[in-house]
């Protein structure tokens, strides 16, 4: 290990060491003890079994660095304090078994210098020093902290982002190393290196780069130019410093130039770009164009092209214009159009000639002079319309794929082309491209509005093509009927043929169908759905103003019309629980009719109110609407009624009320008692309709059909009980319906004995009481839920949406035959802060239900579930306490007679040679087995401690059958550093 060494302050410090032996091998070699120097004692640096002997400037800060090789003894200490400065100390190898005499581990030390002040990093840079070209920057530092190596950062002036960095730390040297991209001459880097303890330090340094420059550049759109038209020509000075900025001019002056300086290709890239506007003539034809850069400093840089003029067409005193590409169908024919016209007047007797356009030569492909026409062209071409009037338009026929992608151009001069000098052949723009397809398009449908059911629909379909001389034909499929054709001009050389087909729309009819069919074979089909509609007329209500009177059922009808047998609507009416049928009638081929005939039950409530019907079809629906005017019952006046067998009745008085209200497909009862003086009860009891019909009677036969079986007496005519029920109550049982009676022979009628039903399609609604504005989770809520009814034999049942403890059931009569029904239950209020709902169902015969539903609001969750939980929580929570208790009583036991196990004293043991009448440092306080304090009592022997040591009686013996070895000993045997 070193003799000396430096630590910074609030950083760490490694103490590299390693040890080797030649004799008295250490026994535990792994065993390592650090001392501080002093002359009359050991004072603990570090020491892992005891450590609270280590002094207190070090303890808790030391600590051994392991390592894969052993035989190390490396030491950390962190934080460094100024308390360690100067400090000198040094290893023990395996203290209790190694003595003075054996290895002098004294005699090698090494003193800690604590420093405030970092060192400075150190930084090299590497590479081609050339702006743009990338370099290795390097910057490293050296510590004594390897554990927690020190952080490193790059800092570059004028830098436009951010290198990417590693840091590699090998021994006690941490580098970071970083590739640069130099982006200027002049750029300097600072590295600063922060320590464990938050120290820093930094260094600087600047490094100067190469500016580089890059040979001129000159473009221009084409490289031929055209006489007469302007061109933009540029000129590029690429280079890598800005300040190099250059100034660039051409050898054509009196000519508009722009410049324009920008960054390109990254961030160390600039170019200098002149634009110049050239405008060339005919004698520019084989001139050198010259650009000329200077640099800053003095630089110079020059490019030049040749100039290759076009001769302008009207140089030659004609144009002529044709389109750029024109497309047939092969085995068709085609018109290319062309027009020309002369700046003077058109020379007498001109020969129309086409060339095909190639690289080299003026192939033929029409000519009125005569001449010979190439073989793909041969007999085949010809022209349209006169040169006379400025039409140089060629048609083409058997078009061929060998002919595809063909460039053809005209030529109409008296002069031969080849007179006229033309580099890449001048007529090149001016050619039009034959685009020849081996199949034909798809013809375009269109649906003239859109195809309704029962109405006149067209359908066009049209095709564009090129050989007006031999079209194609169309045909329609999908739809009966016959097409008309029509062709038109849609531009030079373009034709459209179109055919349109009237037919009346079916609802089976699905797509149409239209196929092209051209002279030369080739067949397309186009195919379009029709989506054809279904129409529907509006809704029609039978009645505008529907009167009637409450509870007397009225039969009201909607009706609406439509097409097709699948469009089949859904009427609804706003008026629920009411009874309703369908009628579906065909009126023609694909006209129906459908009708709703409502069996409407009005309540006094209803009057002024509408009454809406509503057909939903799938692509829409309709409404209509009826105002309705309800009146009240208003009670006839009594009259003698003439009933069959009754015309010499007795009159007596009876009860009944005038009215009742009955709910449609339930039961009712009405109530009925009358007053006899006689003794003898009645023997028969009979109802009837006031106009006529027997409702009840005992003989069955004498029932009329609508009631039999429905009706029966639920009173005692002995008591003069003569109460009357009607049970699955239709919506027409409206009575009125009046009591008669016999006794023997004797036929009686009775005063007050007629009742009106009122007919009710809707159950009433039940109504909640007892629920109270807020309410506590967890405790016990009694509500209640009543409702009225007429039909005590087969009274409402009740049902809660709550889960409830107890619950009873009440009936009482309000007044003549309407009763009262009532739930009380008695239910927990289950948790969850807000407001919930409380729903009371009542289900009354005949299957009709009505619902309430009350809003409860609940507090006190969290009370609630604390009140609940707690008698469970505590026990089991005072449990564990005992538990955790009772744990720690057993654990500090324990290490109480650990402390009190004895232990043998501390040997001393001299680093240097002290007077046999001082006192000698003690050894660690750890016990031994036997045998090794035997051994050390022997090295002992051997290095001349016989006079100075102390003398110990020791007993051993086994123990029968037992392999336990028990010793006693009166005295400790040797003093060693205490551990």
């Amino acid at each position: 290990m070193p003799s000396r060494i430096e630590a910074l302050l609030g950083s760490c410090v490694v103490i590299p060491c390693t040890f080797d032996y030649y004799y008295y091998p250490p026994r535990r070699p792994d065993r390592v003890v650090w001392y501080q120097f002093a002359k009359h004692s050991y004072p603990k640096v570090y020491d892992s079994w005891y450590s609270s002997e280590v002094i207190s400037i070090f303890r808790g800060k030391t600590s051994l660095v392991s390592s894969q090789y052993g035989k190390t003894c490396s030491l950390e200490i962190y934080p460094v304090t100024w308390r360690h400065h100067r400090q000198t100390i040094y290893p023990w190898v395996d203290p209790e078994n190694v003595g003075r005499y054996t290895h002098r581990f004294w005699d090698k030390t090494v003193t800690i210098h604590v420093e405030d002040r970092a060192n400075t990093p150190e930084i090299m840079i590497s590479g081609n020093m050339k702006v743009g070209e990338s370099v290795t920057v390097q910057c490293s530092v050296d510590h004594t902290c390897p554990s927690y190596p020190p952080t490193l950062s790059l800092s570059i002036s004028s830098l436009s982002y951010r290198p990417q960095s590693r840091i590699v730390t090998r021994g006690t040297r941490t580098t970071l190393v970083s590739t640069v991209v130099i982006e200027r001459d002049h750029q300097s880097v600072e590295c600063t290196v922060k320590h464990l303890g938050g120290i820093t330090a930094r260094a600087t340094k600047t490094f100067n780069a190469e500016c580089s420059f890059f040979p001129l550049t000159i473009s221009s759109p084409s490289s031929e130019f055209l006489e007469g038209i302007e061109s933009k020509v540029t000129c590029t000075a690429s280079y890598t410093c800005s300040r190099h900025n250059p100034v660039i001019t051409w050898s054509y002056s009196g000519m508009p130039v722009s410049t324009e300086t920008r960054r390109v290709g990254g961030r160390t890239m600039w170019n200098t770009i002149s634009t110049l506007s050239l405008k060339t003539s005919s004698n520019d034809h084989g001139r050198s164009l010259w650009c000329t850069a200077k640099f800053y400093q003095g630089q110079t840089q020059q490019k030049s092209i040749t100039l290759y003029v076009k001769r302008s067409m009207f140089s030659l005193g004609w144009t002529f214009s044709t389109p750029k590409s024109i497309t047939g169908l092969k085995g068709s024919c085609l018109i290319i159009p062309c027009k020309f016209t002369y700046t003077n007047a058109i020379p007498p007797n001109l020969k129309l000639i086409w060339y095909l356009y190639q690289d080299s030569g003026y192939p033929t492909v029409f000519d009125q002079r005569g001449g010979t026409v190439v073989s793909q062209f041969s007999g085949k071409t010809s022209s349209v319309g006169s040169t006379a009037d400025g039409n140089c338009s060629l048609q083409i026929n058997s078009l061929e794929l060998s002919q595809n992608l063909a460039r053809l151009y005209p030529w109409i001069d008296k002069n031969a082309i080849t007179s006229y000098h033309s580099r890449g052949h001048s007529f090149y723009e001016k050619t039009t491209q034959l685009l020849v397809s081996e199949h034909a398009k798809n013809p375009q449908i269109s649906i003239n509005g859109i195809p309704r059911v029962g109405e006149q629909s067209s359908v066009s379909c049209n095709v564009e093509h090129t050989c007006f001389s031999a079209p194609p034909t169309l045909s329609i499929a999908g739809i009966p009927g016959t097409g008309t054709i029509k062709d038109s001009l849609v531009s030079d050389g373009i034709w459209k043929r179109t055919i349109e087909q009237t037919w009346n729309v079916e609802e089976e009819d699905r797509s149409v169908t239209c196929t092209v069919s051209y002279p030369s074979g080739q067949k397309a089909t186009g195919q379009q759905p029709l989506n054809v509609e279904c129409p529907y007329e509006d809704i029609t209500i039978s009645e505008k103003l529907i009167s009637a009177t409450e509870g007397v059922a009225k039969s009201v009808i909607c009706s609406v019309s439509y097409k097709c047998k699948k469009n089949i609507p859904h009427i609804d009416w706003n008026y629920e629980d009411m009874q309703s049928t369908i009628k579906i009638v065909k009126l023609s081929k694909h006209s129906y009719s459908m009708e709703s005939n409502l069996t409407f039950i009005g309540g006094l409530d209803d009057d002024g109110k509408s009454l809406m019907c509503t057909a939903q079809f799938s692509s829409g629906k309709t409404s209509d609407s009826a105002l309705l005017n309800i009146t009240k019952y208003v009670k006839p006046p009594d009259a003698h009624y003439k009933i069959h067998g009754f015309d010499t009745a007795h009159r007596l008085a009876a009860d009944v009320p005038f009215r009742l209200s009955a709910l449609t497909r339930s039961c009712v009862v009405i109530p009925c008692t009358f007053w006899d003086s006689e003794q003898i009860p009645m023997t028969r009891g009979i109802w009837a309709k006031r106009d006529g019909g027997i409702v009840f009677h005992n003989g069955r036969t004498q029932v009329m059909h609508h009631f039999r079986d429905r009706t029966k007496i639920v009173g005692d005519l002995s008591e003069r009980n003569c109460s009357l029920e009607i049970d699955d109550i239709k919506p027409f049982d409206n009575g009125p319906f009046c009591f008669h009676s016999e006794r023997g022979n004797e036929k009686y009628t009775f005063n007050n004995s007629c009742v009106f039903i009122v007919m009710k399609a809707s159950p009433e609604k039940p109504e909640i009481t007892g629920v109270p504005a807020e309410v506590d989770a967890g405790s016990a809520l009694t509500v209640s839920c009543s409702v009225t009814h007429t039909c005590p034999s087969h009274s409402p049942e009740f049902s809660w949406s709550v889960p409830h403890i107890s619950s009873a059931v009440s009936d009482s009569l309000i007044s003549g035959g309407i009763w009262q029904r009532t739930s009380i239950i008695n239910f927990i209020v289950a948790p969850g802060d807000g407001v919930k709902n409380l729903t009371c169902t009542a289900s009354f015969w005949g299957e009709k239900k009505g619902v309430t539903t009350a809003a409860l609001t609940v507090t006190g969750t969290l009370k609630y579930k604390m009140r609940t939980y707690a008698p469970a929580f505590v026990p089991v929570t005072l449990l564990l306490l005992i538990l955790v208790a009772v744990l720690g009583v057993f654990i500090y036991r324990k290490r109480k007679e650990a402390e009190n196990q004895p232990r043998p004293p501390p040997r001393p043991e001299k680093r240097r040679n002290l007077p046999e009448d001082r006192e000698k440092p003690p050894r660690p306080e750890k016990r031994g087995s036997i045998w090794s304090r035997l051994s050390r009592r022997a090295a002992g022997d051997r290095g001349g401690w016989q006079n100075s040591r102390q003398t110990t009686d020791v007993s051993v013996s086994y123990l029968n059958n037992s392999s336990t070895v028990v010793m006693q000993s009166s005295k400790p045997l040797y003093s060693y550093p205490n551990n």
